[in-house]
């Protein structure tokens, strides 16, 4: 399991909403056992938030060069609780809790989506002799992998399988009138397989 991590990046907060949240995390780490002489400083922070409010406030009117100090302000005040974020993360070695408790956003890990079993397999002739046509729903699979074996499947049997990005494949060059079996293994974005149930079916002639 990965340790948590805190979000260091503010660029898409906006202006009001990263002064609220720099003034949330100061006042979460101000007499935080957890986070004993904090580097950089919480009086630095403190003092780059009042600059950052007060330019911000004077860019409230526009005008190019308040414009330009609130992004100055702001670029600062970011820099700094970046450089705290990481103290951060150091301190609190990969327990949440204490993470939390400084006031940073935890980073959202991604969720696996759960594959969906993709079913039966639908088997059909093809237009020539020798061909057989597999195809099951597509779900929420990411690309398939269409196997085919001419004897009875057991759990010892050597599947041929066919890799396709579609849920939809003919298989060529099978003996005409012979039985075969076919299943067809469903890969998921983060590389999960789930298999359909077995499809019988004889080649055409």
């Amino acid at each position: 399991m990965k340790n948590p991590k805190i979000q260091l990046s503010f660029g898409r907060e906006t202006d009001s909403n990263f002064l609220k949240k720099a003034t949330f995390i100061s006042t979460s780490m101000t007499g935080n056992p957890a986070f004993p002489d904090p580097i950089p400083t919480l009086i630095i922070v403190q003092e780059a938030i009042g600059v950052y409010a007060e330019k911000l406030s004077a860019a409230t009117g526009l005008g190019r060069v308040n414009v330009a100090d609130k992004k100055q302000a702001r670029d600062f005040l970011e820099q700094l609780l970046f450089k705290l974020g990481l103290w951060v993360m150091f301190m609190a070695d990969g327990v949440e809790a204490v993470l939390i408790s400084s006031g940073y956003t935890l980073v959202k890990e991604p969720q696996p989506q759960n594959l969906e079993k993709p079913g039966d397999v639908t088997l059909t002739y093809g237009i020539t002799a020798g061909t057989l046509i597999s195809s099951i729903p597509k779900g929420n699979a990411s690309s398939f992998i269409h196997e085919i074996t001419d004897a009875l499947p057991t759990e010892e049997t050597n599947w041929t399988g066919y890799p396709a990005s579609t849920c939809q494949f003919t298989f060529t060059g099978l003996i005409p009138g012979k039985q075969y079996w076919v299943r067809v293994a469903a890969v998921g974005k983060r590389k999960q397989i789930a298999y359909s149930n077995i499809a019988t079916q004889f080649a055409s002639l």
